[in-house]
Parts: C-alpha cells; structure tokens; sequence
C-alpha cells in the first residue's frame, strides 16, 4: 500500500477511535470535569497530533455532542428539559424515514441475528448501571446504522440515535427498572417482528417503541 495511503486509513481509525472514548466520556459523564474537550490536553492523553483530535471533534460536533465556540473551544452540548421531546422525536422521525426506505423482502438473518445477539447480551449485564446500558445501547446503535443502506440516513441516524442515548442514560439515575424494562422490550419486539416480517416492519416498531421515551417516566 503507498505510505501517505497507509497514514491516511490510520489516521482516520485514530480519529474514529477517539471519538468513541469521548463519547462514551460525555455519555457517562466521566473525566470531564469542566465541561470542554482541550485540544492539547487530549492530544497528549491519546498519544497523537491534533489533526485526528480536530476530526474527532467536528464528529462530535456533528452529533451535538459538543458545541464548538469561537475562542472558547469545545464544550459538552448540555442535555435541556426544553428540548428533550424535540430530541426524541428528531430520533423517530429518522427512525420512520429508515422505515420507509428499508427493502421489502426478509430480514436477512445477519441482521435478525445481530439483534438476537444483543437481547442475549442482557441476562449477562446490569441495566441498572450506565456503563452497561451505554454498551447495549451502543451496540444497537451500530447493529441497526449498518441495517440502513442509505448511507446519508445511516449518518443522520446515528447522530440523532446518540442523543437519544443520552437521555436514556441519563433518567437511569431516577428510573433504572423503566430504562431496563424499556430496552427489553424493544429489543424483544425488534427480534420478533424482523424474523417474521420485513426490515421495513421492523424499524417501524422500534420508533413506535423509542417515541415513548419523548415524555420522562
């Protein structure tokens, strides 16, 4: 492979690694105790240059997960009352619109199985605590963004998705048995309508399940 392609793919894994920890840092809400991501101090923490920390952070941005203000820096998105419906709903919607442009025909059983893989993951991990949720939750994420062939909607809907995410996250603290009760379920409904009905049906039940979360418990 020519070397400047090499530190291009490598640079990129770095980026995309990174903003991984750092999300799951907000999501958390761990090791960020003022409230900004500092270009310098994060270099130095993940051992690179600031180009892969830049490109994690206009990612993060991207998915509101931070704000970035001009002579100030990166600073952590907040999560508002105002807008938690709004933010929920923003989730749905692009939930529906995977619906809508999902194939017709079977779920194919990669799919199916993914899905049965994470339900499993369950009986093993405590819901009551946030590191494990933002696991399952995480890994949803990513089972139902490579079900979406478009891939402008697979974007979208990971951004949206991670501050669902978020909220969820953050109720367990005065609500863990709703938040375990409610992944539960979805994951059990998804597994059962994808294998008997199509990936279209099958998105459509989880906005019908998730738009549930647009009014706290």
């Amino acid at each position: 492979m020519n070397p400047r392609r090499e530190a291009k793919l490598n640079q990129a894994k770095s980026s995309q690694a990174i903003a991984e920890t750092l999300r799951a840092d907000i999501c958390l809400n761990r090791g960020i105790e003022d409230g900004m991501l500092h270009e310098v101090a994060l270099a130095q923490r993940f051992g690179v240059s600031r180009t892969p920390i830049r490109q994690a952070l206009q990612r993060l941005a991207y998915e509101r997960m931070i704000t970035v203000k001009s002579g100030v820096g990166s600073v952590i998105t907040p999560l508002e009352d105002a807008t938690r419906a709004d933010d929920i709903r923003a989730a749905v919607a692009i939930i529906e619109a995977a619906a809508k442009c999902a194939p017709s025909h079977p779920v194919p059983p990669m799919h199916f199985m993914s899905i049965v893989g994470i339900l499993g993951m369950m009986d093993i991990c405590e819901l009551n605590r946030a590191e494990d949720l933002f696991d399952i939750r995480a890994r949803l994420l990513a089972a139902l963004a490579d079900m979406i062939e478009n891939p402008i909607l697979s974007d979208a809907f990971r951004a949206a998705y991670w501050r669902l995410i978020r909220w969820s996250i953050l109720d367990l603290a005065t609500a863990p048995e709703h938040q375990a009760a409610h992944l539960r379920e979805l994951l059990q409904s998804a597994a059962r309508t994808m294998k008997t009905a199509t990936l279209a049906e099958g998105f459509a039940q989880i906005a019908v399940i998730e738009g549930r979360l647009s009014q706290p418990s």
